[in-house]
C-alpha cells in the first residue's frame, strides 16, 4: 500500500511540472501580446505617433498653400506690370494718333540736344519753376502739320512735347503769363503739354496739336 500511494504522488508531482511550462507558454503568448496592445501605455505611444503624422500632414499642407499664394501674387505682380506697361504705350499711341504733325519722320526722339537755344531754354525755364518733366517728343526731321504740308516745329527742334501730370493746370497758367516767343497747346482729357518757338497761340483742351 505504501508503495503505491508513494508512486501515485510522485506520478501527480510530474504532471503537474511538465503543465507548468505549457501555462507559462500560453500566459507569454498571443493571450499576454492583446493586453499589451490594450493596455493605456501602448496605446499612449501610438495616439502619438498619430499627433506627429497629422501634424506632418498639416505642416505639409500649409507649405503647399504658402507655395502657391506666392505663386499667385508673383504671377499677379507680372500681370500688373503688363497692364501699366500697356497702358503707357496706349498713352503713346494716343498722343500720336492726335498730333497735328504727320509725315515721314524719323531720328529725334525725345532728345534734348537736338533742340535749339530758344526751345531749350523755355524748356530749362519750366523745369526750373516746376521740376523735371518727363519729355515725349522734340525733334522729329522731316514733320509735316497734317492736313497742311508745311513743315512742323518739331522739324526744327523748336517744339516740345511734355507730360505734366498733376502740374499741368499750374503749368498752363504759367506758359500763359510767361511764355509770349511761341505756342502752348494741351489735348483734352491727357496730361500733355506742346510748346514751341514762334508765333504766340494758346489752345487748350484741343484734340491734337499745331506744329
Amino acid at each position: 500500500m505504501s508503495a503505491r500511494y508513494f508512486a501515485a504522488v510522485l506520478g501527480m508531482g510530474a504532471a503537474v511540472c511538465l503543465a507548468a511550462p505549457a501555462e507559462a507558454r500560453h500566459d507569454n503568448g498571443p493571450v499576454s501580446s492583446q493586453y499589451e496592445q490594450n493596455s493605456p501605455r501602448y496605446k499612449s505611444k501610438a495616439a502619438q505617433r498619430n499627433t506627429k503624422q497629422a501634424r506632418r500632414g498639416v505642416q505639409s499642407r500649409r507649405a503647399a498653400q504658402t507655395r502657391r499664394a506666392g505663386s499667385g501674387k508673383q504671377a499677379r505682380g507680372r500681370a500688373a506690370q503688363t497692364r501699366t506697361q500697356a497702358k503707357r504705350s496706349a498713352g503713346m499711341n494716343k498722343v500720336a494718333s492726335r498730333a497735328v504733325t504727320a509725315g515721314r519722320s524719323s531720328g529725334g526722339g525725345a532728345s534734348r540736344s537736338c533742340l535749339t537755344p530758344a526751345a531749350r531754354g523755355l524748356l530749362g525755364r519750366i523745369e526750373a519753376q516746376f521740376g523735371a518733366v518727363q519729355v515725349i517728343s522734340t525733334c522729329r526731321p522731316g514733320a509735316k502739320i497734317r492736313n497742311t504740308g508745311r513743315p512742323s516745329r518739331h522739324a526744327s527742334g523748336n517744339a516740345v512735347d511734355f507730360n505734366a501730370g498733376g502740374r499741368k493746370a499750374a503749368i498752363i497758367a504759367w506758359l500763359r503769363a510767361n511764355h509770349h516767343s511761341g505756342g502752348t497747346m494741351t489735348y483734352a482729357r491727357m496730361n500733355h503739354i506742346h510748346v514751341d518757338i514762334g508765333p504766340r497761340f494758346v489752345s487748350l483742351n484741343h484734340g491734337g496739336r499745331r506744329g
